[in-house]
């Protein structure tokens, strides 16, 4: 009269609850919040200006106009830009001292 044990699911979730991380903490996404915010505005700043008059419809004329060599768009929209793909970097290797410690007590 051998019967198998049934293992109880509600130990294993607890378990598996406990010992599930996501791939990063709070910090690193905020981190990649803000790059992708600044990276975002970077293009707004490069977009090109549609002159309504320019094409029928109000269509981009894909002829470049007085504004295409504007410093914002030369100089001062790839800043952010860059900035923003730099701290991509950063917002992936960073780990917080907490998840270190607990990923030391676990190993």
């Amino acid at each position: 009269m051998n019967q198998k044990r049934t293992p109880n699911p509600s130990k294993d979730t607890d378990r598996l609850q406990r010992s599930w991380h996501t791939a990063f903490a709070k910090q690193n996404y905020i981190i990649v919040a803000v790059a992708v915010v600044l990276i975002v505005v970077g293009f707004i700043l490069m977009l090109p200006e549609v002159d309504v008059r320019a094409a029928p419809g109000g269509r981009y004329a894909p002829a470049p106009g007085p504004g295409a060599f504007d410093p914002v768009r030369i100089r001062v929209a790839p800043i952010p830009c860059f900035i923003g793909f730099v701290l991509m970097v950063p917002a992936i290797l960073y780990v917080p001292c907490e998840r270190q410690k607990d990923d030391e007590k676990t190993n």
